[in-house]
């Protein structure tokens, strides 16, 4: 079968491989569309996260956001039925084919025929968003902030303006993501390679050597979508979410970090504020965010920026890395 094949660091190969054969109680599912996630450029461009994929006898195969149709099921598998259209997660999704496992094949969720196997392969992030959204809990009037608008921080602004009036403001460097952010309904967008966010958010001159001895912040939530890659400088955006944040108000933090991040504690004591984790979802969260597609208040269309074949894997994981041209980039084996 086809498949993206990753090799190492900057290295994913077009390649012929063996097909899945499915033990008891398993299910193979011919893949519609498989997406590019944040954890599998990590893999792709420094390594990280490699239990994340599929091993092979040489390389891996990544992907777990993906959707497609049932075409085997090696015995009884209550629920299940050959021609299902169906979404779940799983590992080594970039393929023509998809072995589910018996203790994942109860979690397959059935598609609605008016829903397109792109779409649904943006529920995987999408429950990301709405674990992230539910750690913040946007009430009306509240202030929410979320700094990093790739596909984890649209999908927290759908998931915010979804379920309530509080007021969303983007951050990000991309113009194109930001425009897309004000597409969505974010009610202000700051582009931080041209203004600095925690004056323009918090009212406050900055001390070059202490970012936070100023600021105080009134803003009642603080996602960081952003987290903090290898070869970034400079005040880290947990540090700038920490300056902006209102007095006990709450940072939820859903990205991942490549370098190891300096915090100020008497910052956090001083405030009182919540430091939140946000990790891939609940099964509830998963499903709810598969409704929420399906019912049409979250449209996830406008997210999907590039679609490829499995032929050209390595331009899809190159054009994923650029933020000013890509937001999500799925593939349609």
């Amino acid at each position: 079968m086809k498949a993206a094949v990753f090799h190492g660091p900057r290295d994913v190969r077009f390649e012929d491989i063996d097909k899945p054969q499915l033990e008891p109680g398993e299910v193979l599912v011919r893949i519609g569309a498989c997406g590019i996630c944040g954890s599998d450029l990590h893999t792709y461009r420094h390594g990280m996260f490699l239990q994340l994929g599929d091993p092979l006898e040489s390389g891996r195969v990544l992907g777990h956001e993906f959707s497609g149709e049932v075409v085997e099921i090696n015995g009884d598998v209550p629920g299940v039925s050959v021609g299902d259209r169906v979404t779940t997660v799983g590992m080594g999704g970039n393929a023509e084919f998809i072995r589910i496992s018996a203790d994942r094949a109860g979690a397959l969720v059935p598609l609605d025929d008016s829903i397109s196997y792109v779409e649904a392969a943006t529920t995987e992030p999408l429950a990301t968003s709405l674990h992230a959204a539910n750690l913040g809990d946007a009430q009306d009037e509240e202030t929410h902030v979320i700094i990093g608008a790739g596909i984890i921080g649209l999908g927290i602004l759908q998931c915010i303006k979804a379920r309530s009036n509080a007021k969303a403001i983007v951050v990000d460097l991309s113009d194109k993501r930001l425009a897309k952010a004000e597409e969505l309904g974010a009610d202000e967008i700051i582009n931080a390679r041209e203004t600095n966010l925690v004056e323009a958010l918090s009212g406050d001159v900055l001390d070059s050597e202490n970012l936070l001895s100023q600021t105080s912040g009134g803003i009642d939530v603080v996602y960081d979508c952003a987290g903090m890659g290898k070869n970034f400088q400079g005040p880290s955006v947990l540090e700038q979410a920490l300056a902006i944040v209102r007095q006990n108000g709450k940072v939820v933090v859903v990205a991942v970090f490549e370098q190891d991040v300096t915090v100020d504690f008497n910052v956090v004591i001083r405030k009182g504020v919540q430091i939140l984790g946000s990790w891939a979802w609940e099964m509830d969260e998963f499903l709810e965010s598969a409704r929420l597609i399906a019912s049409g208040e979250i449209d996830r269309k406008p997210l999907v920026s590039h679609t490829f074949a499995l032929e050209d894997a390595s331009k899809a994981y190159e054009t994923q890395l650029v933020a000013e041209e890509a937001i999500k980039v799925v593939f349609t084996p």
